[in-house]
């Protein structure tokens, strides 16, 4: 009775070679999902170096925008002064021309 209880039964081995057909199959399907999880972790890993490089990048240019408003400031600054000398100048100017039409008109001279 043993014997018959061990013995494979008809289309058995169709069946377990499916079976093995299809373990293979998934096998290769999940080889497939690794290769692509892979895949989206190497380029995960390329943007995340590219990140780095780019946040110093903003820092550095938002640095040198500080300094260039700092310039800007200073260039200000003096334009005010320029402007404040040019008013004071003609300021002057006028007064020496009513003094010189004084003169002029003192003196008899026009």
């Amino acid at each position: 009775m043993s014997e018959e209880n061990t013995k494979i039964l008809p289309g058995e081995h169709d069946v377990l070679a499916q079976l093995v057909i299809e373990v293979r199959g998934m096998n290769a399907h999940m080889q497939h999902f690794d290769e692509r999880l892979q895949s989206v972790e190497d380029k995960f890993d390329v943007r995340a170096r590219e990140t780095r490089p780019m946040s110093e990048r903003i820092d550095q240019l938002l640095s040198e925008v500080a300094a260039t408003r700092q310039e800007v400031r200073e260039v200000n600054r003096t334009m005010r002064r320029m402007n404040a000398d040019l008013a004071t100048a003609l300021r002057n100017h006028d007064h020496m021309e009513d003094r010189i039409f004084k003169l002029e008109e003192a003196t008899g001279k026009s």
